[in-house]
């Protein structure tokens, strides 16, 4: 269940999109066992509508079930399970108000009773009522620590963002810091007006604890969003003579370089920043992002950017960074360098076509027609109805003297173009050089006339 509220939460506050409730399950033990203890001594009468309510729901008969509960309180309204019964019931045709009333009958007589609480949650979620799912969730805390995240988020919804930033810092001594966990810590700083009680509660972990290198990070990002940079910088100074080896003070310490227009020191904290497998990859890639904007301003320190992405190893962690890096050189029109960062980029980056589509065209520019080859053979997999790859194919082949073949992929990516004249023209171009290749002149004049009469026309 705590997975399942999680991802509904974060769908909520990340991707501003809606949700689907799942209902709670119940564990198969308490099917049987528990409704039999719980219906006590009943008449033969009662058990018989009480199963066929059973029966009506489990074939989704929701009506009939309701009808056939109802008869079982007019004879016994005692049995708490009938309420259980009657708020799911309810809860399935979407009567949310009726399946409230009855589940709360069955707290009254089990207050911790950790399903009918996920399903009032769900109720109270699907209708965007956060006070009351917040109640709800504070007692859901008491049987895993997990729903911290779904109360940090409602607080978050409820515009509590002191009660939120506690909760999710409680989560976080507990299991540990995570990507999930640590964005929704910046978000919910972000809204907070007035930091000073959080600042303060931090200063005190400090105090409390000055090996814990997390509350220095917190701290100096409550700091540089208030814009008490001093401050922040003394904390991330702070935590460097605390823990002379800590690699995550200069996670804050390379930003303050860069500002200070100190790159040597900068240089040498990114380097540690961006070797440590402590810090996630989310935070190494806006390092590279800030000293690629560095870099643009004062394009003299490129090649120690070139040398700061070495200590980076080929993992697919580190593709974003390494793409990001190719954008640079791209756009620098730096061809070589820019290949050079596609190509490792690449394996987390194989469906986007944009960037597949900027290395294949620098691989022929480069003269890579056998990397260009076999990337357009596997782009073409993904993207069938892309002509550009065919011609990326087409020219490849034709430079790897494979004309047959260059002809026939040529021919195939045609079928592809629409009201694309230049495009056209270029096909028309390439397999008339291919024909050309191959010694049949008349073919190839024929092909290149096409192009030449496409051209005019674009």
């Amino acid at each position: 269940m705590p997975k399942l509220w999680r991802y509904i939460l974060i769908c909520l506050i990340f991707l501003g999109g809606g949700v689907n409730l799942a209902l709670a399950q119940e564990p198969e033990s308490l099917k049987k066992i528990e409704i039999l203890d719980d219906l006590g001594d009943v008449s033969d009468i009662f058990r018989e509508s009480f199963f066929e309510a059973l029966k009506q729901r489990a074939i989704t008969n929701y009506d009939k079930a309701i009808v056939a509960l109802e008869r079982c309180i007019s004879a016994n309204p005692k049995p708490v399970v009938l309420y259980y019964e009657l708020g799911r019931n309810y809860l399935e045709l979407k009567q949310y108000d009726k399946a409230i009333v009855n589940f709360q009958k069955v707290l009254k007589e089990r207050p911790n009773d950790r399903y009918v609480l996920e399903l009032l949650f769900e109720i109270y979620f699907t209708q965007g009522k956060y006070s009351e799912s917040v109640e709800v969730v504070e007692r859901l805390v008491t049987f895993d620590s997990m729903y911290k995240e779904q109360l940090a988020n409602l607080y978050f919804l409820e515009a509590r963002y002191d009660d939120a930033l506690r909760v999710v810092d409680e989560l976080i001594e507990e299991l540990g810091l995570d990507s999930y966990r640590d964005k929704l810590r910046k978000k919910i700083t972000l809204k907070i007006s007035n930091p000073n009680s959080q600042i303060t509660r931090l200063q005190e972990k400090i105090a409390s604890n000055p090996k814990e290198e997390q509350n220095y990070l917190n701290l100096i990002y409550l700091y540089s969003q208030d814009n008490q940079v001093e401050k922040a910088y003394g904390t991330a100074q702070l935590l460097l003579k605390e823990k002379p080896k800590s690699k995550l003070a200069h996670l804050a310490l390379y930003k303050f370089y860069l500002d200070d227009n100190l790159p040597k020191d900068a240089i040498n904290s990114m380097k540690i920043v961006l070797s440590s497998d402590k810090i996630d990859e989310e935070s190494k890639y806006k390092v590279i992002n800030d000293f690629l904007i560095f870099v643009d301003k004062n394009p003299q320190y490129e090649t120690q950017l070139i040398e700061v992405t070495k200590v980076f190893s080929d993992d697919s962690g580190s593709s974003k960074v390494f793409t990001e890096i190719g954008n640079y050189f791209y756009e620098k029109d730096k061809k070589e360098q820019a290949l050079n960062y596609y190509e490792r980029g690449i394996k987390d980056n194989a469906s986007n076509f944009g960037i597949l589509r900027k290395m294949l065209l620098l691989q022929l520019d480069l003269e890579r027609y056998e990397k260009a080859k076999v990337g357009s053979e596997l782009a073409i997999e993904m993207y069938p109805s892309q002509p550009i790859l065919y011609l990326v194919s087409g020219v490849s082949l034709i430079n790897l003297s494979n004309y047959e073949e260059a002809i026939e992929i040529l021919s195939i990516g045609m079928d592809y173009i629409i009201d694309d004249f230049k495009m056209e023209s270029d096909f028309y171009d390439q397999i008339g050089e291919a024909y050309m290749k191959m010694g049949n002149v008349a073919k190839a004049s024929e092909y290149k006339e096409r192009s030449v009469q496409l051209k005019k026309k674009s």
